[in-house]
């Protein structure tokens, strides 16, 4: 495993984004205080995340070039942005301000950011 981002949530477990090398995929998993994974949620190349005062988490999805949102049981709950709206570049960095609803996209290939309004409650 490739530990790739990693975030406190409300309820002070961490979610960490990883790699898995042996299956090829993105991994997004709630760990404990103590280290013990307690949920888990797989995907392509998931990376990036953000976690709301809510407890929902977006996470960037580069294969697929969208943005999602998870609930805080890791379950996921829609798409926020899809590759239509990113013009099928893949999504970097994440950056959500939860007083506006914006969330600031960094984009891999062109090196710009795109704003999306988007409210994850």
């Amino acid at each position: 495993m490739e530990p790739l981002h990693a975030v406190e949530s409300p309820t002070g477990t961490f979610i960490v984004s990883h790699y898995n090398d042996e299956l090829e995929q993105g991994d997004v998993s709630e760990v404990s205080t103590g280290g013990g994974v307690l949920r888990q949620f797989s995907g392509s190349l998931l990376s990036p995340l953000r976690v709301s005062s809510h407890g929902n988490i977006l996470v960037t999805d580069g294969y697929n070039r969208r943005i999602l949102l998870l609930d805080a049981h890791l379950t996921l709950l829609r798409v926020v942005v899809d590759q239509h709206q990113l013009n099928y570049e893949s999504p970097r960095r994440l950056c959500y301000i939860e007083q506006s609803g914006q969330l600031l996209v960094g984009l891999h290939e062109c090196g710009g950011v795109k704003v999306f309004d988007v409210l994850c409650r």
